[in-house]
């Protein structure tokens, strides 16, 4: 399990802003416990479609992709076992770099959720 020390979260004591500090708090264990930031790589933004596909990772691990696609590891290792938790919203399809297949998208102008098929495939379930 993963532990904060006390001196990263912010003194609640106060009450007139109770409910600030709970919220500024919460963002900083969502941050520093969950992982629920933007991932990065060497200090620069990942780059990369899809979960990561090197490095040692842990389980639960939180890893948000260069379209804005969520996954939790589900499985401890080098690179660890991924599954999407949340589609990507595009406005268009995405058709560069590496998409893994099986990919989810949200394409916020149409409306659809798909999934990639491989190649240049764009699957809408249920059609």
């Amino acid at each position: 399990m993963s532990t904060i020390t006390p001196s990263h979260l912010n003194d609640v004591s106060d009450a007139a802003t109770f409910l600030a500090l709970v919220q500024s708090n919460f963002a900083i264990l969502a941050e520093e416990i969950a992982k629920r930031v933007a991932t990065y790589q060497n200090g620069s933004p990942a780059t990369i479609i899809g979960p990561p596909t090197s490095g040692s990772r842990v389980l639960n691990e939180f890893w948000r992709d260069a379209l804005g696609g969520e996954f939790r590891c589900t499985l401890a290792g080098t690179p660890g076992t991924w599954i999407q938790i949340r589609p990507a919203a595009v406005t268009a399809d995405p058709s560069s770099r590496a998409i893994p297949v099986g990919y989810w998208s949200w394409n916020v102008t149409s409306g659809h959720l798909k999934r990639h098929a491989g190649g240049y495939v764009w699957e809408v379930p249920g059609a």
